[in-house]
């Protein structure tokens, strides 16, 4: 009776080993970070997270991209939103500073069953993500003016954003360069009617409604936004 509780007890505790090995195995996301030019981009890291919000510590990340660009991450297996992102700061998460570059909209992967999955990607600053959204649309008209506080003072080192709906996901579709002293911003958009606003941080907030709806047939000038911080 001993001898086959001793047996029973090994068995179990096999088993409870294999389960506890395969709840906590590891899979691998790896690839490369590159900006808009396709070269490889060094310290960016990728950030993993279970849901949609990537606007707080992630739960996963990789450690800062080598000079060829790349990365791996181990992960266990599951559904995650991923980005990439290279900051010159300090800072971990939070809203991107001037010079920062984000990949843009969350990534959904599916990591598991394969060992490996690769994801590659691109990231940019303000600047170059206004310039791709300007290459995309070459019938464009130009939106201009300032950017202001709620009290009609300019704000500089903002943007204006703009997007068919007055709500967009991730990222709204077309977006301005940082603002000047003087608040004056030019965003590049399609004629047609469009939802317009402007914020300080970027990327900015999904929450955030773009409350000015406007028609553009030509170019349009003198168009204050009030900046949502």
């Amino acid at each position: 009776m001993t001898r086959l509780f001793v047996v029973i007890s090994m068995v179990l505790a096999l088993l409870l080993s294999a389960g506890t090995r395969a709840w906590t195995a590891d899979f691998t996301l790896r690839g490369v970070v590159s900006d808009v030019d396709g070269r490889p981009v060094a310290k960016a890291e990728v950030a993993l997270y279970r849901g949609k919000n990537v606007k707080k510590p992630a739960e996963f990340a990789s450690s800062p991209t080598g000079t060829d660009g790349s990365y791996s991450v181990a992960v266990p297996a599951g559904q995650y939103w991923a980005v990439a992102v290279l900051r010159k700061g300090e800072k971990r998460f939070g809203p991107l500073d001037l010079g920062d570059k984000h990949s843009g909209e969350a990534v959904e992967v599916m990591i598991g069953p394969e060992a490996e999955l690769t994801r590659d990607f691109v990231v940019m600053d303000l600047r170059e993500a206004a310039k791709q959204n300007q290459k995309k649309n070459m019938d464009v008209v130009r939106l201009s003016g300032r950017i202001v506080d709620q009290d009609g003072k300019p704000v500089a080192m903002a943007y204006a954003l703009a997007d068919s709906g007055q709500q967009f996901k991730e990222m709204p579709a077309y977006l301005s360069a940082w603002s000047d002293e003087s608040g004056g911003y030019l965003l590049l958009v399609p004629k047609g009617r469009l939802y317009v606003g402007a914020a300080t941080v970027y990327p900015p907030d999904a929450k955030q409604s773009l409350a000015k709806e406007i028609t553009l047939t030509k170019d349009l000038e003198g168009i204050d936004l009030v900046v949502t911080r």
